[in-house]
């Protein structure tokens, strides 16, 4: 579906059927504003049982069904060169469960998220005649030659076990929760933890920073957005990479747009 001190773009509105590194899953109806907000708990204990349920809520979150939207990976490697992969998104629903495919000439990804358990990511590389299960430091491979990890297509920091609200804050003109994330154990090539923003009434990833002990290592942005029927649609997000200065945008062909 993302670094600290920096901030993220301007110009973020409530979406419902697409959000984004990491992504990218769907926003819920907007609820009152006007209503009171419950606080942060001050305790360790409360901060970790609003954490786990804020997780729990965005991972139930689902894609409005889409056969096909065309977009582009545009990729900045950190000496300037540029590249543009073509990529065809599209979600479905297999009984309870949620399949995302990114497909592209240089491999196709299939997420396959079902309530309850593990996401499951499978990997089809060009000219191959099975796909590939990815699993555990596999997650941590990159995709299409761009600075999303298959991982961070999965927004898999939501799976991690450890998941604790720290604050809030305003990002984006939005009232946040802040959700600390950190996994069970720290994989090579892994996050040490991810902190993202989590728009309070509308439940939006506004930004996500990812670490790997106290350096972050990523940034994950909304850049750009279409109003569509009425709705907010992500049309543009962007990942930059603090290692290596490099960063890759996700920039979605919303004319042919189905409901």
């Amino acid at each position: 579906m993302l670094r600290l001190g920096l901030t993220c773009g301007e110009g973020l509105q409530a979406m419902k059927r697409f959000y984004l590194f990491l992504f990218t899953t769907a926003m819920a109806q907007a609820a009152d504003k006007a209503a009171p907000l419950s606080p942060v708990p001050t305790d360790v204990a409360g901060q970790k049982a609003m954490g786990a349920a804020l997780a729990e809520s965005l991972r139930g979150m689902r894609l409005v069904n889409q056969d096909e939207i065309k977009g582009n990976l545009r990729i900045r490697k950190p000496r300037g060169k540029r590249e543009n992969v073509p990529v065809i998104f599209r979600a479905k629903a297999e009984g309870a469960a949620q399949v995302e495919t990114f497909a592209t000439a240089k491999g196709t990804l299939q997420i396959r998220k079902t309530p309850h358990k593990p996401n499951e990511y499978f990997f089809k590389a060009p000219g191959a005649k099975a796909e590939m299960k990815m699993e555990g430091e596999q997650l941590n491979e990159i995709f299409a030659g761009s600075d999303f990890t298959l991982g961070d297509l999965g927004l898999e920091f939501l799976q991690w076990p450890n998941q604790q609200v720290i604050g809030r804050a305003s990002r984006l003109r939005e009232t946040c929760n802040i959700l600390l994330s950190k996994p069970e154990k720290v994989l090579p090539g892994g996050y040490s933890h991810v902190k993202c923003w989590v728009e309070i009434h509308n439940r939006a990833l506004l930004c996500v920073e990812a670490y790997r002990g106290t350096k972050r290592v990523k940034l994950f942005q909304a850049k750009s957005f279409k109003k569509l029927e009425g709705e907010w649609q992500l049309r543009e997000l962007e990942l930059r990479n603090d290692v290596t200065d490099a960063r890759t945008q996700i920039q979605f062909d919303l004319r042919a747009l189905r409901k």
